[in-house]
């Protein structure tokens, strides 16, 4: 029998993974729980799927970047701490608990002065924002049927070589599921436009719920 090309994640493995390759510290673990206590959706980045967007910001010395869906703050603090001391990071969150949470998270962990936090809805806030310098990445983490909406809006403020990274991109497993026609017709529809732009290289990496890894390059 022929044997598979990908390798499936046993339980066994994912626990490789994410004590081996994560950026989940005491602080974020603990970020996690008291948002768990709170009502949080369980949505957020994993440590491993946090390791690899640190990889991302290193592998391109990311200084400037931009976040839409900041949950409570775990991904806004991951991604900074990758970037150094002279980065900022603009995180935008819509839901004013998770956005006074995370605010208060983020002085917490000593970051106040490198991220922004806005409470404003990102389908609102990309309408009009106006950045003074070019983006060196862009992570989107807010509503999935506005994917597409957010790349076109944003992508005049993403300089060459810039990333765009999309979570969530097997719409939480149901992206082939036919029965389940909203989120992942949509984030489909995201995937073909992606692929279909001269501007951008994109790849598909299977970690977590999947990350849309796409690279400006023109």
């Amino acid at each position: 029998m022929k044997r598979p090309r990908q390798t499936v994640i046993t339980p066994e493995l994912l626990e490789y993974l994410e004590a081996n390759f994560t950026a989940e510290d005491i602080f974020l673990k603990e970020l996690n729980e008291e948002a768990t206590v709170e009502n949080f959706p369980q949505i957020n980045i994993t440590g491993y799927q946090a390791n690899f967007l640190q990889f991302l910001v290193k592998s391109i010395n990311a200084k400037n970047m931009l976040e839409l869906g900041t949950l409570a703050g775990y991904s806004a603090i991951s991604l900074i701490r990758a970037a150094g001391k002279n980065a900022k990071l603009l995180t935008v969150e819509k839901n004013k608990n998770h956005f006074e949470f995370a605010k208060n998270k983020i002085k917490q962990a000593g970051l106040a002065e490198q991220i922004e936090v806005i409470n404003e809805n990102a389908k609102d806030f990309v309408k009009n924002y106006q950045p003074t310098e070019k983006l060196d990445l862009i992570f989107i983490d807010a509503d999935k049927s506005e994917y597409f909406n957010y790349l076109l809006a944003l992508s005049p403020h993403l300089k060459k070589g810039g990333l765009f990274i999309a979570d969530n991109a097997f719409a939480f497993g149901f992206l082939l599921d036919k029965n389940n026609y909203e989120n992942p017709k949509s984030m489909l529809n995201f995937h073909k436009h992606l692929l279909s732009m001269d501007e951008y290289r994109t790849t598909l990496v299977p970690i977590g719920d999947g990350l849309l890894v796409s690279t400006k390059i023109k």
